[in-house]
C-alpha cells in the first residue's frame, strides 16, 4: 500500500506511563494529539502539576488528561504499551476496557514475546475470534532512548530517541505509515520496517550486553562497560552472539551494527540501563523478555550461546535475590 504523509489521528491511550511511555505520550501530546495516560505511580501529582519532561532536545511541561484506571479512558482508537515485560499478566486487564476489534495496539516493550502476549490478551478479553485475527491488531516498535524517571512526573531525558515500527503479521499499511508520521511530526525519528523480529532482535544486540552486565557487573553504568577493557570485550562478544541466534531466527543483521551500537553507547556517558535501575530500585527485573526468551530461541535453533547463556542464569538468580529481600523490607 502507497506509503502516506498524513499523520494518524485518533484517541490515544499510553498505559505503562513510566519514563518510555511518558517521554513519547507527552512529545505526542505537545504535538496536538489526543494522547490520554493511565497513571499508576504518582497520580494525585501529576493530575496537579502534569508532566515535565527534561531533554537535551529542550525542556517542556505537559498538563496532559490522566486517569487513575483504564475503564475512566474508554475506547481508543490507538493504544501505546510501555509496561515492563514482566507486568504483561496485566494486558487482558488493561486492554480490555480500551480496546474495540478497530483498535491498534502498539507496543514499545523491550525483548522478545510482547506481540504474542498481547495478540493473546485480545483473544482472551474477546476482542478477537483468534489469535491471527488479534494478531492483525498489533504492531511492534522499538526505541532507543537514554531516559529516565526521576520524579513520579518528571522525566530526564539524555540522548537518543528515534523509534522503529514493523507490523506484527504482514508488510506495512496505510496505518503503519500513518503512525510513523504521527511520531515524525512530534519531533521523534520513527522509521517503518518490514519485520518485527528484525527490529527486537537489533535492539536486543544492545540490550543483552548493556542492561544484563549493567546488573550482573555490580552497578555497571556504559561508561564503565566500556572502560573497563575485559567488559568491554565481554560486550561484544555477547553482541556477536546475539547476532548468531538473530540469523538462527531467519533475521539478518547488518555488520556494522555491533560498532555502530558501540559508538552510539560511547556518546551517553555514564549511562544506567533500565534493568540496572531497577534493580538498584529492587524492582522485578525484566530478565525473560530481554535475556531468557532469547536464548530459548537460539537453544531451539541449536545455537550455541554460551556467554548469553551464563549472562541469563546470573541476572535472573540476582533478580530473584532481589525480589526476595524487597519483599523481606516489605514485611519489616
Amino acid at each position: 500500500m502507497a506509503k502516506t504523509q498524513q499523520p494518524f489521528r485518533g484517541r490515544i491511550a499510553v498505559i505503562g506511563a513510566g519514563a518510555l511511555g511518558i517521554f513519547y505520550g507527552a512529545k505526542l501530546f505537545r504535538a496536538g494529539f489526543d494522547v490520554h495516560f493511565y497513571v499508576r505511580t504518582g497520580y494525585e501529582l501529576v493530575r496537579e502539576e502534569g508532566y515535565r519532561i527534561r531533554s537535551c532536545d529542550g525542556d517542556f511541561q505537559i498538563s496532559p488528561p490522566t486517569y487513575d484506571h483504564p475503564t475512566k479512558i474508554g475506547p481508543c482508537d490507538l493504544v501505546l504499551v510501555g509496561l515492563k515485560t514482566f507486568a504483561n499478566k496485566h494486558l487482558p486487564r488493561l486492554l480490555s476496557p480500551l480496546c474495540t476489534q478497530q483498535t491498534v495496539v502498539l507496543t514499545l516493550q523491550n525483548g522478545l514475546g510482547n506481540e504474542e502476549a498481547i495478540a493473546s490478551a485480545l483473544v482472551e478479553i474477546g476482542i478477537a475470534s483468534d489469535f491471527n485475527a488479534a494478531a492483525q491488531q498489533v504492531i511492534g516498535g522499538t526505541a532507543f532512548l537514554c531516559s529516565n524517571r526521576v520524579r513520579p512526573n518528571e522525566i530526564l531525558h539524555s540522548a537518543h530517541g528515534f523509534v522503529r515500527i514493523a507490523e506484527f503479521l504482514g508488510p506495512p499499511q496505510e496505518r503503519t505509515h500513518a503512525i510513523a508520521a504521527m511520531f515524525c511530526a512530534s519531533g521523534v525519528d520513527c522509521q517503518v520496517r518490514e519485520s518485527v523480529a528484525a527490529i527486537r532482535w537489533e535492539k536486543l544486540v544492545w540490550n543483552i550486553p548493556f542492561n544484563g552486565l549493567g546488573v550482573a557487573a555490580c552497578h555497571a553504568d556504559t561508561a564503565a562497560i566500556l572502560g573497563d577493557s575485559e567488559l568491554r570485550r565481554e560486550a561484544i562478544a555477547l553482541m556477536s552472539e546475539v547476532v548468531a541466534a538473530a540469523r538462527a531466527d531467519k533475521v539478518t543483521i547488518a555488520p556494522n551494527l555491533p560498532d555502530d551500537l558501540i559508538a552510539k553507547t560511547m556518546s551517553m556517558g555514564a549511562y544506567k540501563s533500565s534493568m540496572q535501575i531497577d534493580y538498584e530500585e529492587k524492582r522485578p527485573l525484566e530478565v525473560e523478555a530481554i535475556l531468557g526468551e532469547p536464548v530459548r530461541r537460539a537453544r531451539r535453533a541449536g545455537i550455541a550461546v554460551p556467554k548469553m547463556e551464563m549472562l541469563y542464569a546470573i541476572v535472573r538468580r540476582m533478580d530473584e535475590l532481589n525480589r526476595e529481600t524487597s519483599q523481606d523490607k516489605t514485611r519489616v
